[in-house]
């Protein structure tokens, strides 16, 4: 009996044995690129955004094998991850060398020292005429150029008027479905035919530190905006802007601490009075005089028969991979709404969103992608009314990195601790230097997508979309931030 027991023990402990075993040998190494994804699963598994939309993809560039997805395929709200296909877009159609060219002409003659007659500006939609490139905006004059050059033609006086045509472009200053509360701000500034110091002009409140006085400045000071301050001193700065619909009319309410500065880029209405008033500004500052007034051409049509001109001269804007450069790494809305109302002028029927719309989702034809899988509502991301997936975003970086065009796209993206919208980001991680991505941020939106370089070398592109979250943004941004350092910490050995 007692043998019997004995030979049941045995088998027991053999079978058991037998069975971790076996069990063990079923367990292997995870890869790689199996460990990547893990990781990549449970840092976007943060409890925070468990109530969150989040979409992400991660490609090989070399292999194109997909390394992680999450709800790739679904539609986001991209925000300024729409200047992505604005850009590529652009690009393709123009060419990185392409230039604006804005045309200066008279109706008139010039007689000795004076040009009798009315000075014309032909807008071309070129965003870049103003103070961006001065080293010193208090002694700077944006329109220098135009002013020697009138100065080389003998020209020390104007007898008529400043005019300007803006017909490149339709007359709809903003862009669809943007939202009233952000119209007084220089990043939803009106978009034009002629566009000055990017439409908008700085604000400047100072508290005198000793004294009860408050000291109110706009640049540039050419008395165009209209400022009605009612700011009084207290405990905290705290300050409302508000710009009464299509005026310039100006409304400061709140607070500001005594000894404080407070500082903010306000928009301005109608571009081309704008444009207008302050090269006439420029003008007499530099001793050039003027007789008469700025005027907008469509109040006098007849000032627009063009067989009735004299060319003086052209101004040409910076090529267009500099000015995308601007576009995309300081993620710059004014910028792409210009292209892709250009877009319509030159490819479609005339200068409207919805014809350089037509052009954008042509050139994302070719790309593979239809129109009825995204949803293309503006140029910059802020209208709400965008959508695309994670996929999609993911398929116009890849194709752009195949393209002759590429190495240019991807030097015109922010890149992770060294400039742009993520230059304050990832310093001196694994990551700084290794991340080439377009961000986007609206209201509870933060997006991220672009090339991500690995440890070996090995290019990636990637796409991270989060929607609809109500935890903190640094949150998100600390996910996006760990997906960057798990992707360029990629080793594809174990």
């Amino acid at each position: 009996m007692l043998r019997v027991k004995y030979l049941i023990v045995a088998l027991f402990l053999t079978i058991f044995l037998t069975s971790c075993a076996s069990t063990y040998r079923q367990v292997p190494l995870k890869s790689p690129e199996e460990q990547l994804a893990m990781a990549l699963e449970k840092v976007i598994n943060t409890p925070e955004l468990s109530n969150a939309m989040v979409g992400v993809m991660v490609q090989s560039l070399e292999t194109g094998e997909i390394l992680y997805q999450k709800n790739a395929d679904k539609v986001f709200m991209p925000a300024s991850n729409e200047k992505i296909p604005t850009s590529t877009a652009a690009l393709l159609n123009f060419g990185p060398d392409f230039r604006y060219q804005t045309r200066v002409v008279t109706n008139g003659k010039i007689a000795g020292s004076k040009l009798a007659g009315d000075l014309i500006v032909i807008g071309s939609g070129d965003p870049t005429i103003g103070y961006r490139f001065c080293e010193r905006r208090d002694s700077c004059l944006a329109f220098a150029s135009w002013i020697d050059s009138l100065k080389s033609l003998g020209i020390e006086s104007i007898t008529g008027n400043i005019v300007g045509i803006d017909d490149v472009f339709d007359d709809e200053f903003i862009g669809y479905g943007w939202t009233v509360d952000n119209l007084p701000y220089s990043y939803a500034a009106e978009i034009g035919g002629l566009i000055f110091n990017e439409n908008y002009s700085t604000l400047s409140i100072m508290a005198d530190s000793s004294s009860p006085k408050i000291d109110i400045a706009l640049f540039p000071d050419i008395n165009y905006l209209n400022i009605i301050p009612q700011i009084k001193l207290g405990e905290e700065t705290k300050i409302n802007i508000s710009r009464v619909y299509t005026t310039n009319q100006v409304l400061l309410k709140g607070t500001i601490e005594q000894g404080k500065k407070y500082s903010r880029n306000i928009s301005i209405h109608n571009p081309t009075l704008y444009f207008l008033t302050a090269l006439k500004a420029e003008l007499e500052k530099s001793g050039i005089s003027v007789s008469g007034r700025v005027i907008d051409a469509d109040e006098k049509p007849e000032l627009k028969t063009d067989s009735l001109f004299t060319p003086l001269f052209v101004h040409y804007s910076d090529s267009l991979k500099n000015i995308l450069k601007i576009l995309l790494k300081e993620s710059q809305n004014l910028y792409a709404e210009s292209l892709v109302k250009l877009l319509g002028h030159h490819f479609g029927e005339n200068g409207s969103f919805d014809e350089g719309r037509k052009v954008v989702q042509n050139s994302l034809r070719r790309f593979g992608l239809q129109e009825e899988n995204y949803q293309y509502m503006d140029g910059s991301g802020l209208c709400r009314y965008n959508y695309i997936s994670p996929a999609y975003l993911v398929k116009i970086f890849r194709r752009m990195y195949f393209h002759p065009y590429g190495e240019i796209f991807r030097q015109c993206l922010p890149i992770a601790g060294v400039d742009g919208t993520i230059g304050y980001r990832m310093h001196g991680t694994i990551a700084q230097g290794k991340i080439f991505a377009k961000t986007g941020t609206i209201s509870n939106v933060r997006c991220l997508s672009g090339y991500a370089f690995t440890k070996d070398g090995e290019p990636l592109v990637f796409s991270t979309m989060f929607n609809n979250f109500l935890c903190s943004v640094q949150v998100v941004l600390d996910v996006q931030d760990q997906i960057c350092m798990l992707l360029s910490s990629f080793h594809r050995v174990n």
